[in-house]
């Protein structure tokens, strides 16, 4: 009976002991590490948030660049960081696409890193240029149906590539990809009438949309966008499940407390929701997107599986 009276008692002081430390949290400089080279979006969003939770927590939060292998060396060493909270990752939706895709990650994405909550969202809208002379989703559909449609990409298991089979898979087309070194590579090719389609960032295509050398035709998110008001969403144009939006988020080590992964989600909430920050990511194509960390860790959760699907259905591999 002592025994047992001993581990619970050992039992609870652990317990207090965690939400004691969640209380404090942080009492230390955190480092939040992107994996991605200074400059871009990755960087300026990651950037703009570590900023905020210094102001926020009244302790230093220090950015750190880990370039390399699409982000998975990053993401490895905040792995195998310690599970306390003050070494974060700051990554883009690429987290789950290079899980799709890679097979040989020197990390698990599921079991290694616990999702923490959402940074941002951004919006990607599919335009065509000259070569089909469309005006909406559904001539492009009907268009694919009867001739070779190309679709530009910035790489095998890019998320431009997703999103461009996942708008096969909805239409019922066959649109065939060519992959570019980047998405400016992609738009060039379609203003000199060399390529068909593109599914990009809003920000990335509105010069192009502007000149009139890229059309848009549909937003591919559940909502319309703010630049492009006039667009409809996939789904208005009757194409619904082409929803292929692009994200930030933060993710701890595994085994980081609860406590302390709850503290720093409503952290990146209250820093990312604020009206200055709303005004900050749409000069960035983006918006803000609060979560819980449940619902951040079910938004990845079904990420990965929706995008391992369509990588094993259209043998997408980046090994």
């Amino acid at each position: 009976m002592n025994r047992i009276l001993g581990i619970l008692l050992c039992v609870g002081a652990a317990c207090l002991s965690g939400l004691a430390s969640a209380q404090d949290f942080p009492t230390k400089r955190v480092t939040i590490v992107i994996p991605f080279t200074p400059a871009g979006s990755n960087d300026t969003i990651g950037r703009y948030l570590a900023d905020g939770l210094a102001k926020l927590w009244s302790t230093p939060v220090v950015v750190e660049n880990k370039p390399g292998a699409g982000s998975a060396i990053g993401s490895a060493h905040v792995a195998q960081s310690r599970p306390d909270g003050y070494t974060l990752l700051f990554v883009s939706g690429t987290f789950t696409t290079n899980a799709a895709t890679q097979s040989n990650l020197p990390f698990d994405p599921v079991k290694d890193l616990k999702p923490v909550g959402m940074g941002a969202l951004g919006q990607m809208v599919i335009v065509t240029g000259s070569r089909v002379p469309v005006n909406n989703l559904a001539d492009l559909a009907k268009a694919a149906k009867t001739q070779k449609i190309f679709y530009g990409t910035t790489g095998v298991g890019s998320s431009t590539q997703f999103a461009g089979e996942l708008l096969n898979d909805v239409a019922g087309i066959k649109m065939e990809p060519v992959h570019y070194k980047g998405g400016t590579d992609a738009l060039v090719d379609m203003a000199g009438g060399r390529l068909d389609v593109y599914v990009g960032t809003v920000t990335q295509v509105l010069s192009s949309v502007a000149s009139n050398k890229a059309k848009p035709i549909a937003i591919a998110s559940k909502t319309r966008s703010k630049a492009m008001p006039d667009v409809p969403t996939v789904a208005e144009a009757g194409f619904a499940g082409a929803e292929a939006d692009i994200w930030w988020g933060v993710f701890a080590p595994s085994g980081t407390p609860d406590a302390v992964v709850t503290k720093i989600n409503q952290g990146i909430n209250t820093v990312m929701g604020s009206p200055e920050a709303t005004e900050f990511l749409a000069k960035h194509g983006a918006m803000p997107a609060a979560m819980s960390v449940a619902a951040f860790g079910d938004h990845v959760t079904k990420e990965l599986a929706k995008w391992r699907e369509l990588a094993v259905k259209h043998n997408i591999k980046a090994d």
